[in-house]
């Protein structure tokens, strides 16, 4: 059976993940390749995040706004240590799994859509590749204005990402060429989920290097001035 969206399918493995079950999927790239995944990432306490969120999230200051939260393991993080913590996403399953685990203060929403009345955050966290999730370049630059507009004057953004070139797998270098040879970026990538039997529809998921991050970044007014961690899966530190 084919669901609706990818967010169907995300939500039952937040459901699933964030009651201790292994949550067993794989995400199909339109090319066939396949990476299967249990799911734990998604609930992971600090000690199990990749070394670049790790890394950066000592520079987050309160209150954050968490794009994508998933089912709250950075809320999580966060609110342990003192910081007003707001959460989004567009998955239904992964707002009542933050709700279940505590997390009250999120919401339902897209990305591409932000409507918050807010405009006193001062962080605002990308972590899992977050940084492309709404898609190619110009959808993330119009992510990036609409979050200028709810921060602050000293607001940063902790975007995570990685850089499609930092692979030796011969899948992905090829997959990288023939996204360009149909004048599409490298690290556009056009994925879809498989969990219990079901599918899930194709969305996009733009991956960037620093330089192309930092591309984007500009556009919308936020400069790349750090990255944490290895160009394989980096946090880039956005400011105005």
């Amino acid at each position: 059976m084919v669901l609706g969206s990818m967010s169907d399918i995300f939500g039952m493995i937040m459901h699933d993940a964030s009651e201790g079950q292994m949550a067993e999927h794989k995400i199909e790239r339109d090319d066939g390749f396949v990476t299967d995944s249990n799911g734990k990432q998604y609930v992971a306490p600090i000690e199990e995040w990749q070394e670049s969120e790790r890394l950066a999230i000592p520079v987050a200051k309160s209150p954050v706004l968490d794009i994508g939260c998933g089912a709250g393991r950075v809320g999580q993080y966060l609110i342990v240590h003192g910081l007003d913590w707001v959460g989004i996403d567009v998955s239904p399953g992964a707002i009542e799994a933050c709700r279940r685990r505590g997390l009250d203060s999120v919401h339902l929403m897209s990305a591409d859509e932000i409507r918050l009345r807010r405009r006193d955050f001062r962080t605002v966290i990308m972590f899992g590749n977050n940084f492309g999730v709404v898609g190619g370049k110009d959808k993330v630059a119009k992510m990036l204005k609409q979050l200028y507009k709810v921060t602050t004057r000293d607001a940063i953004i902790l975007a995570g990402s990685r850089d499609p070139r930092a692979t030796d797998e011969e899948a992905h270098l090829k997959y990288h060429q023939w996204n360009q040879s149909r004048g599409r970026p490298a690290g556009l990538v056009r994925l879809r989920m498989h969990y219990k039997g079901l599918t899930g529809q194709w969305f996009e998921l733009l991956l960037s290097s620093p330089e192309e991050m930092s591309e984007v970044a500009e556009r919308a007014g936020w400069h790349l001035t750090k990255t944490f961690g290895e160009r394989k899966y980096y946090v880039g530190l956005l400011e105005k």
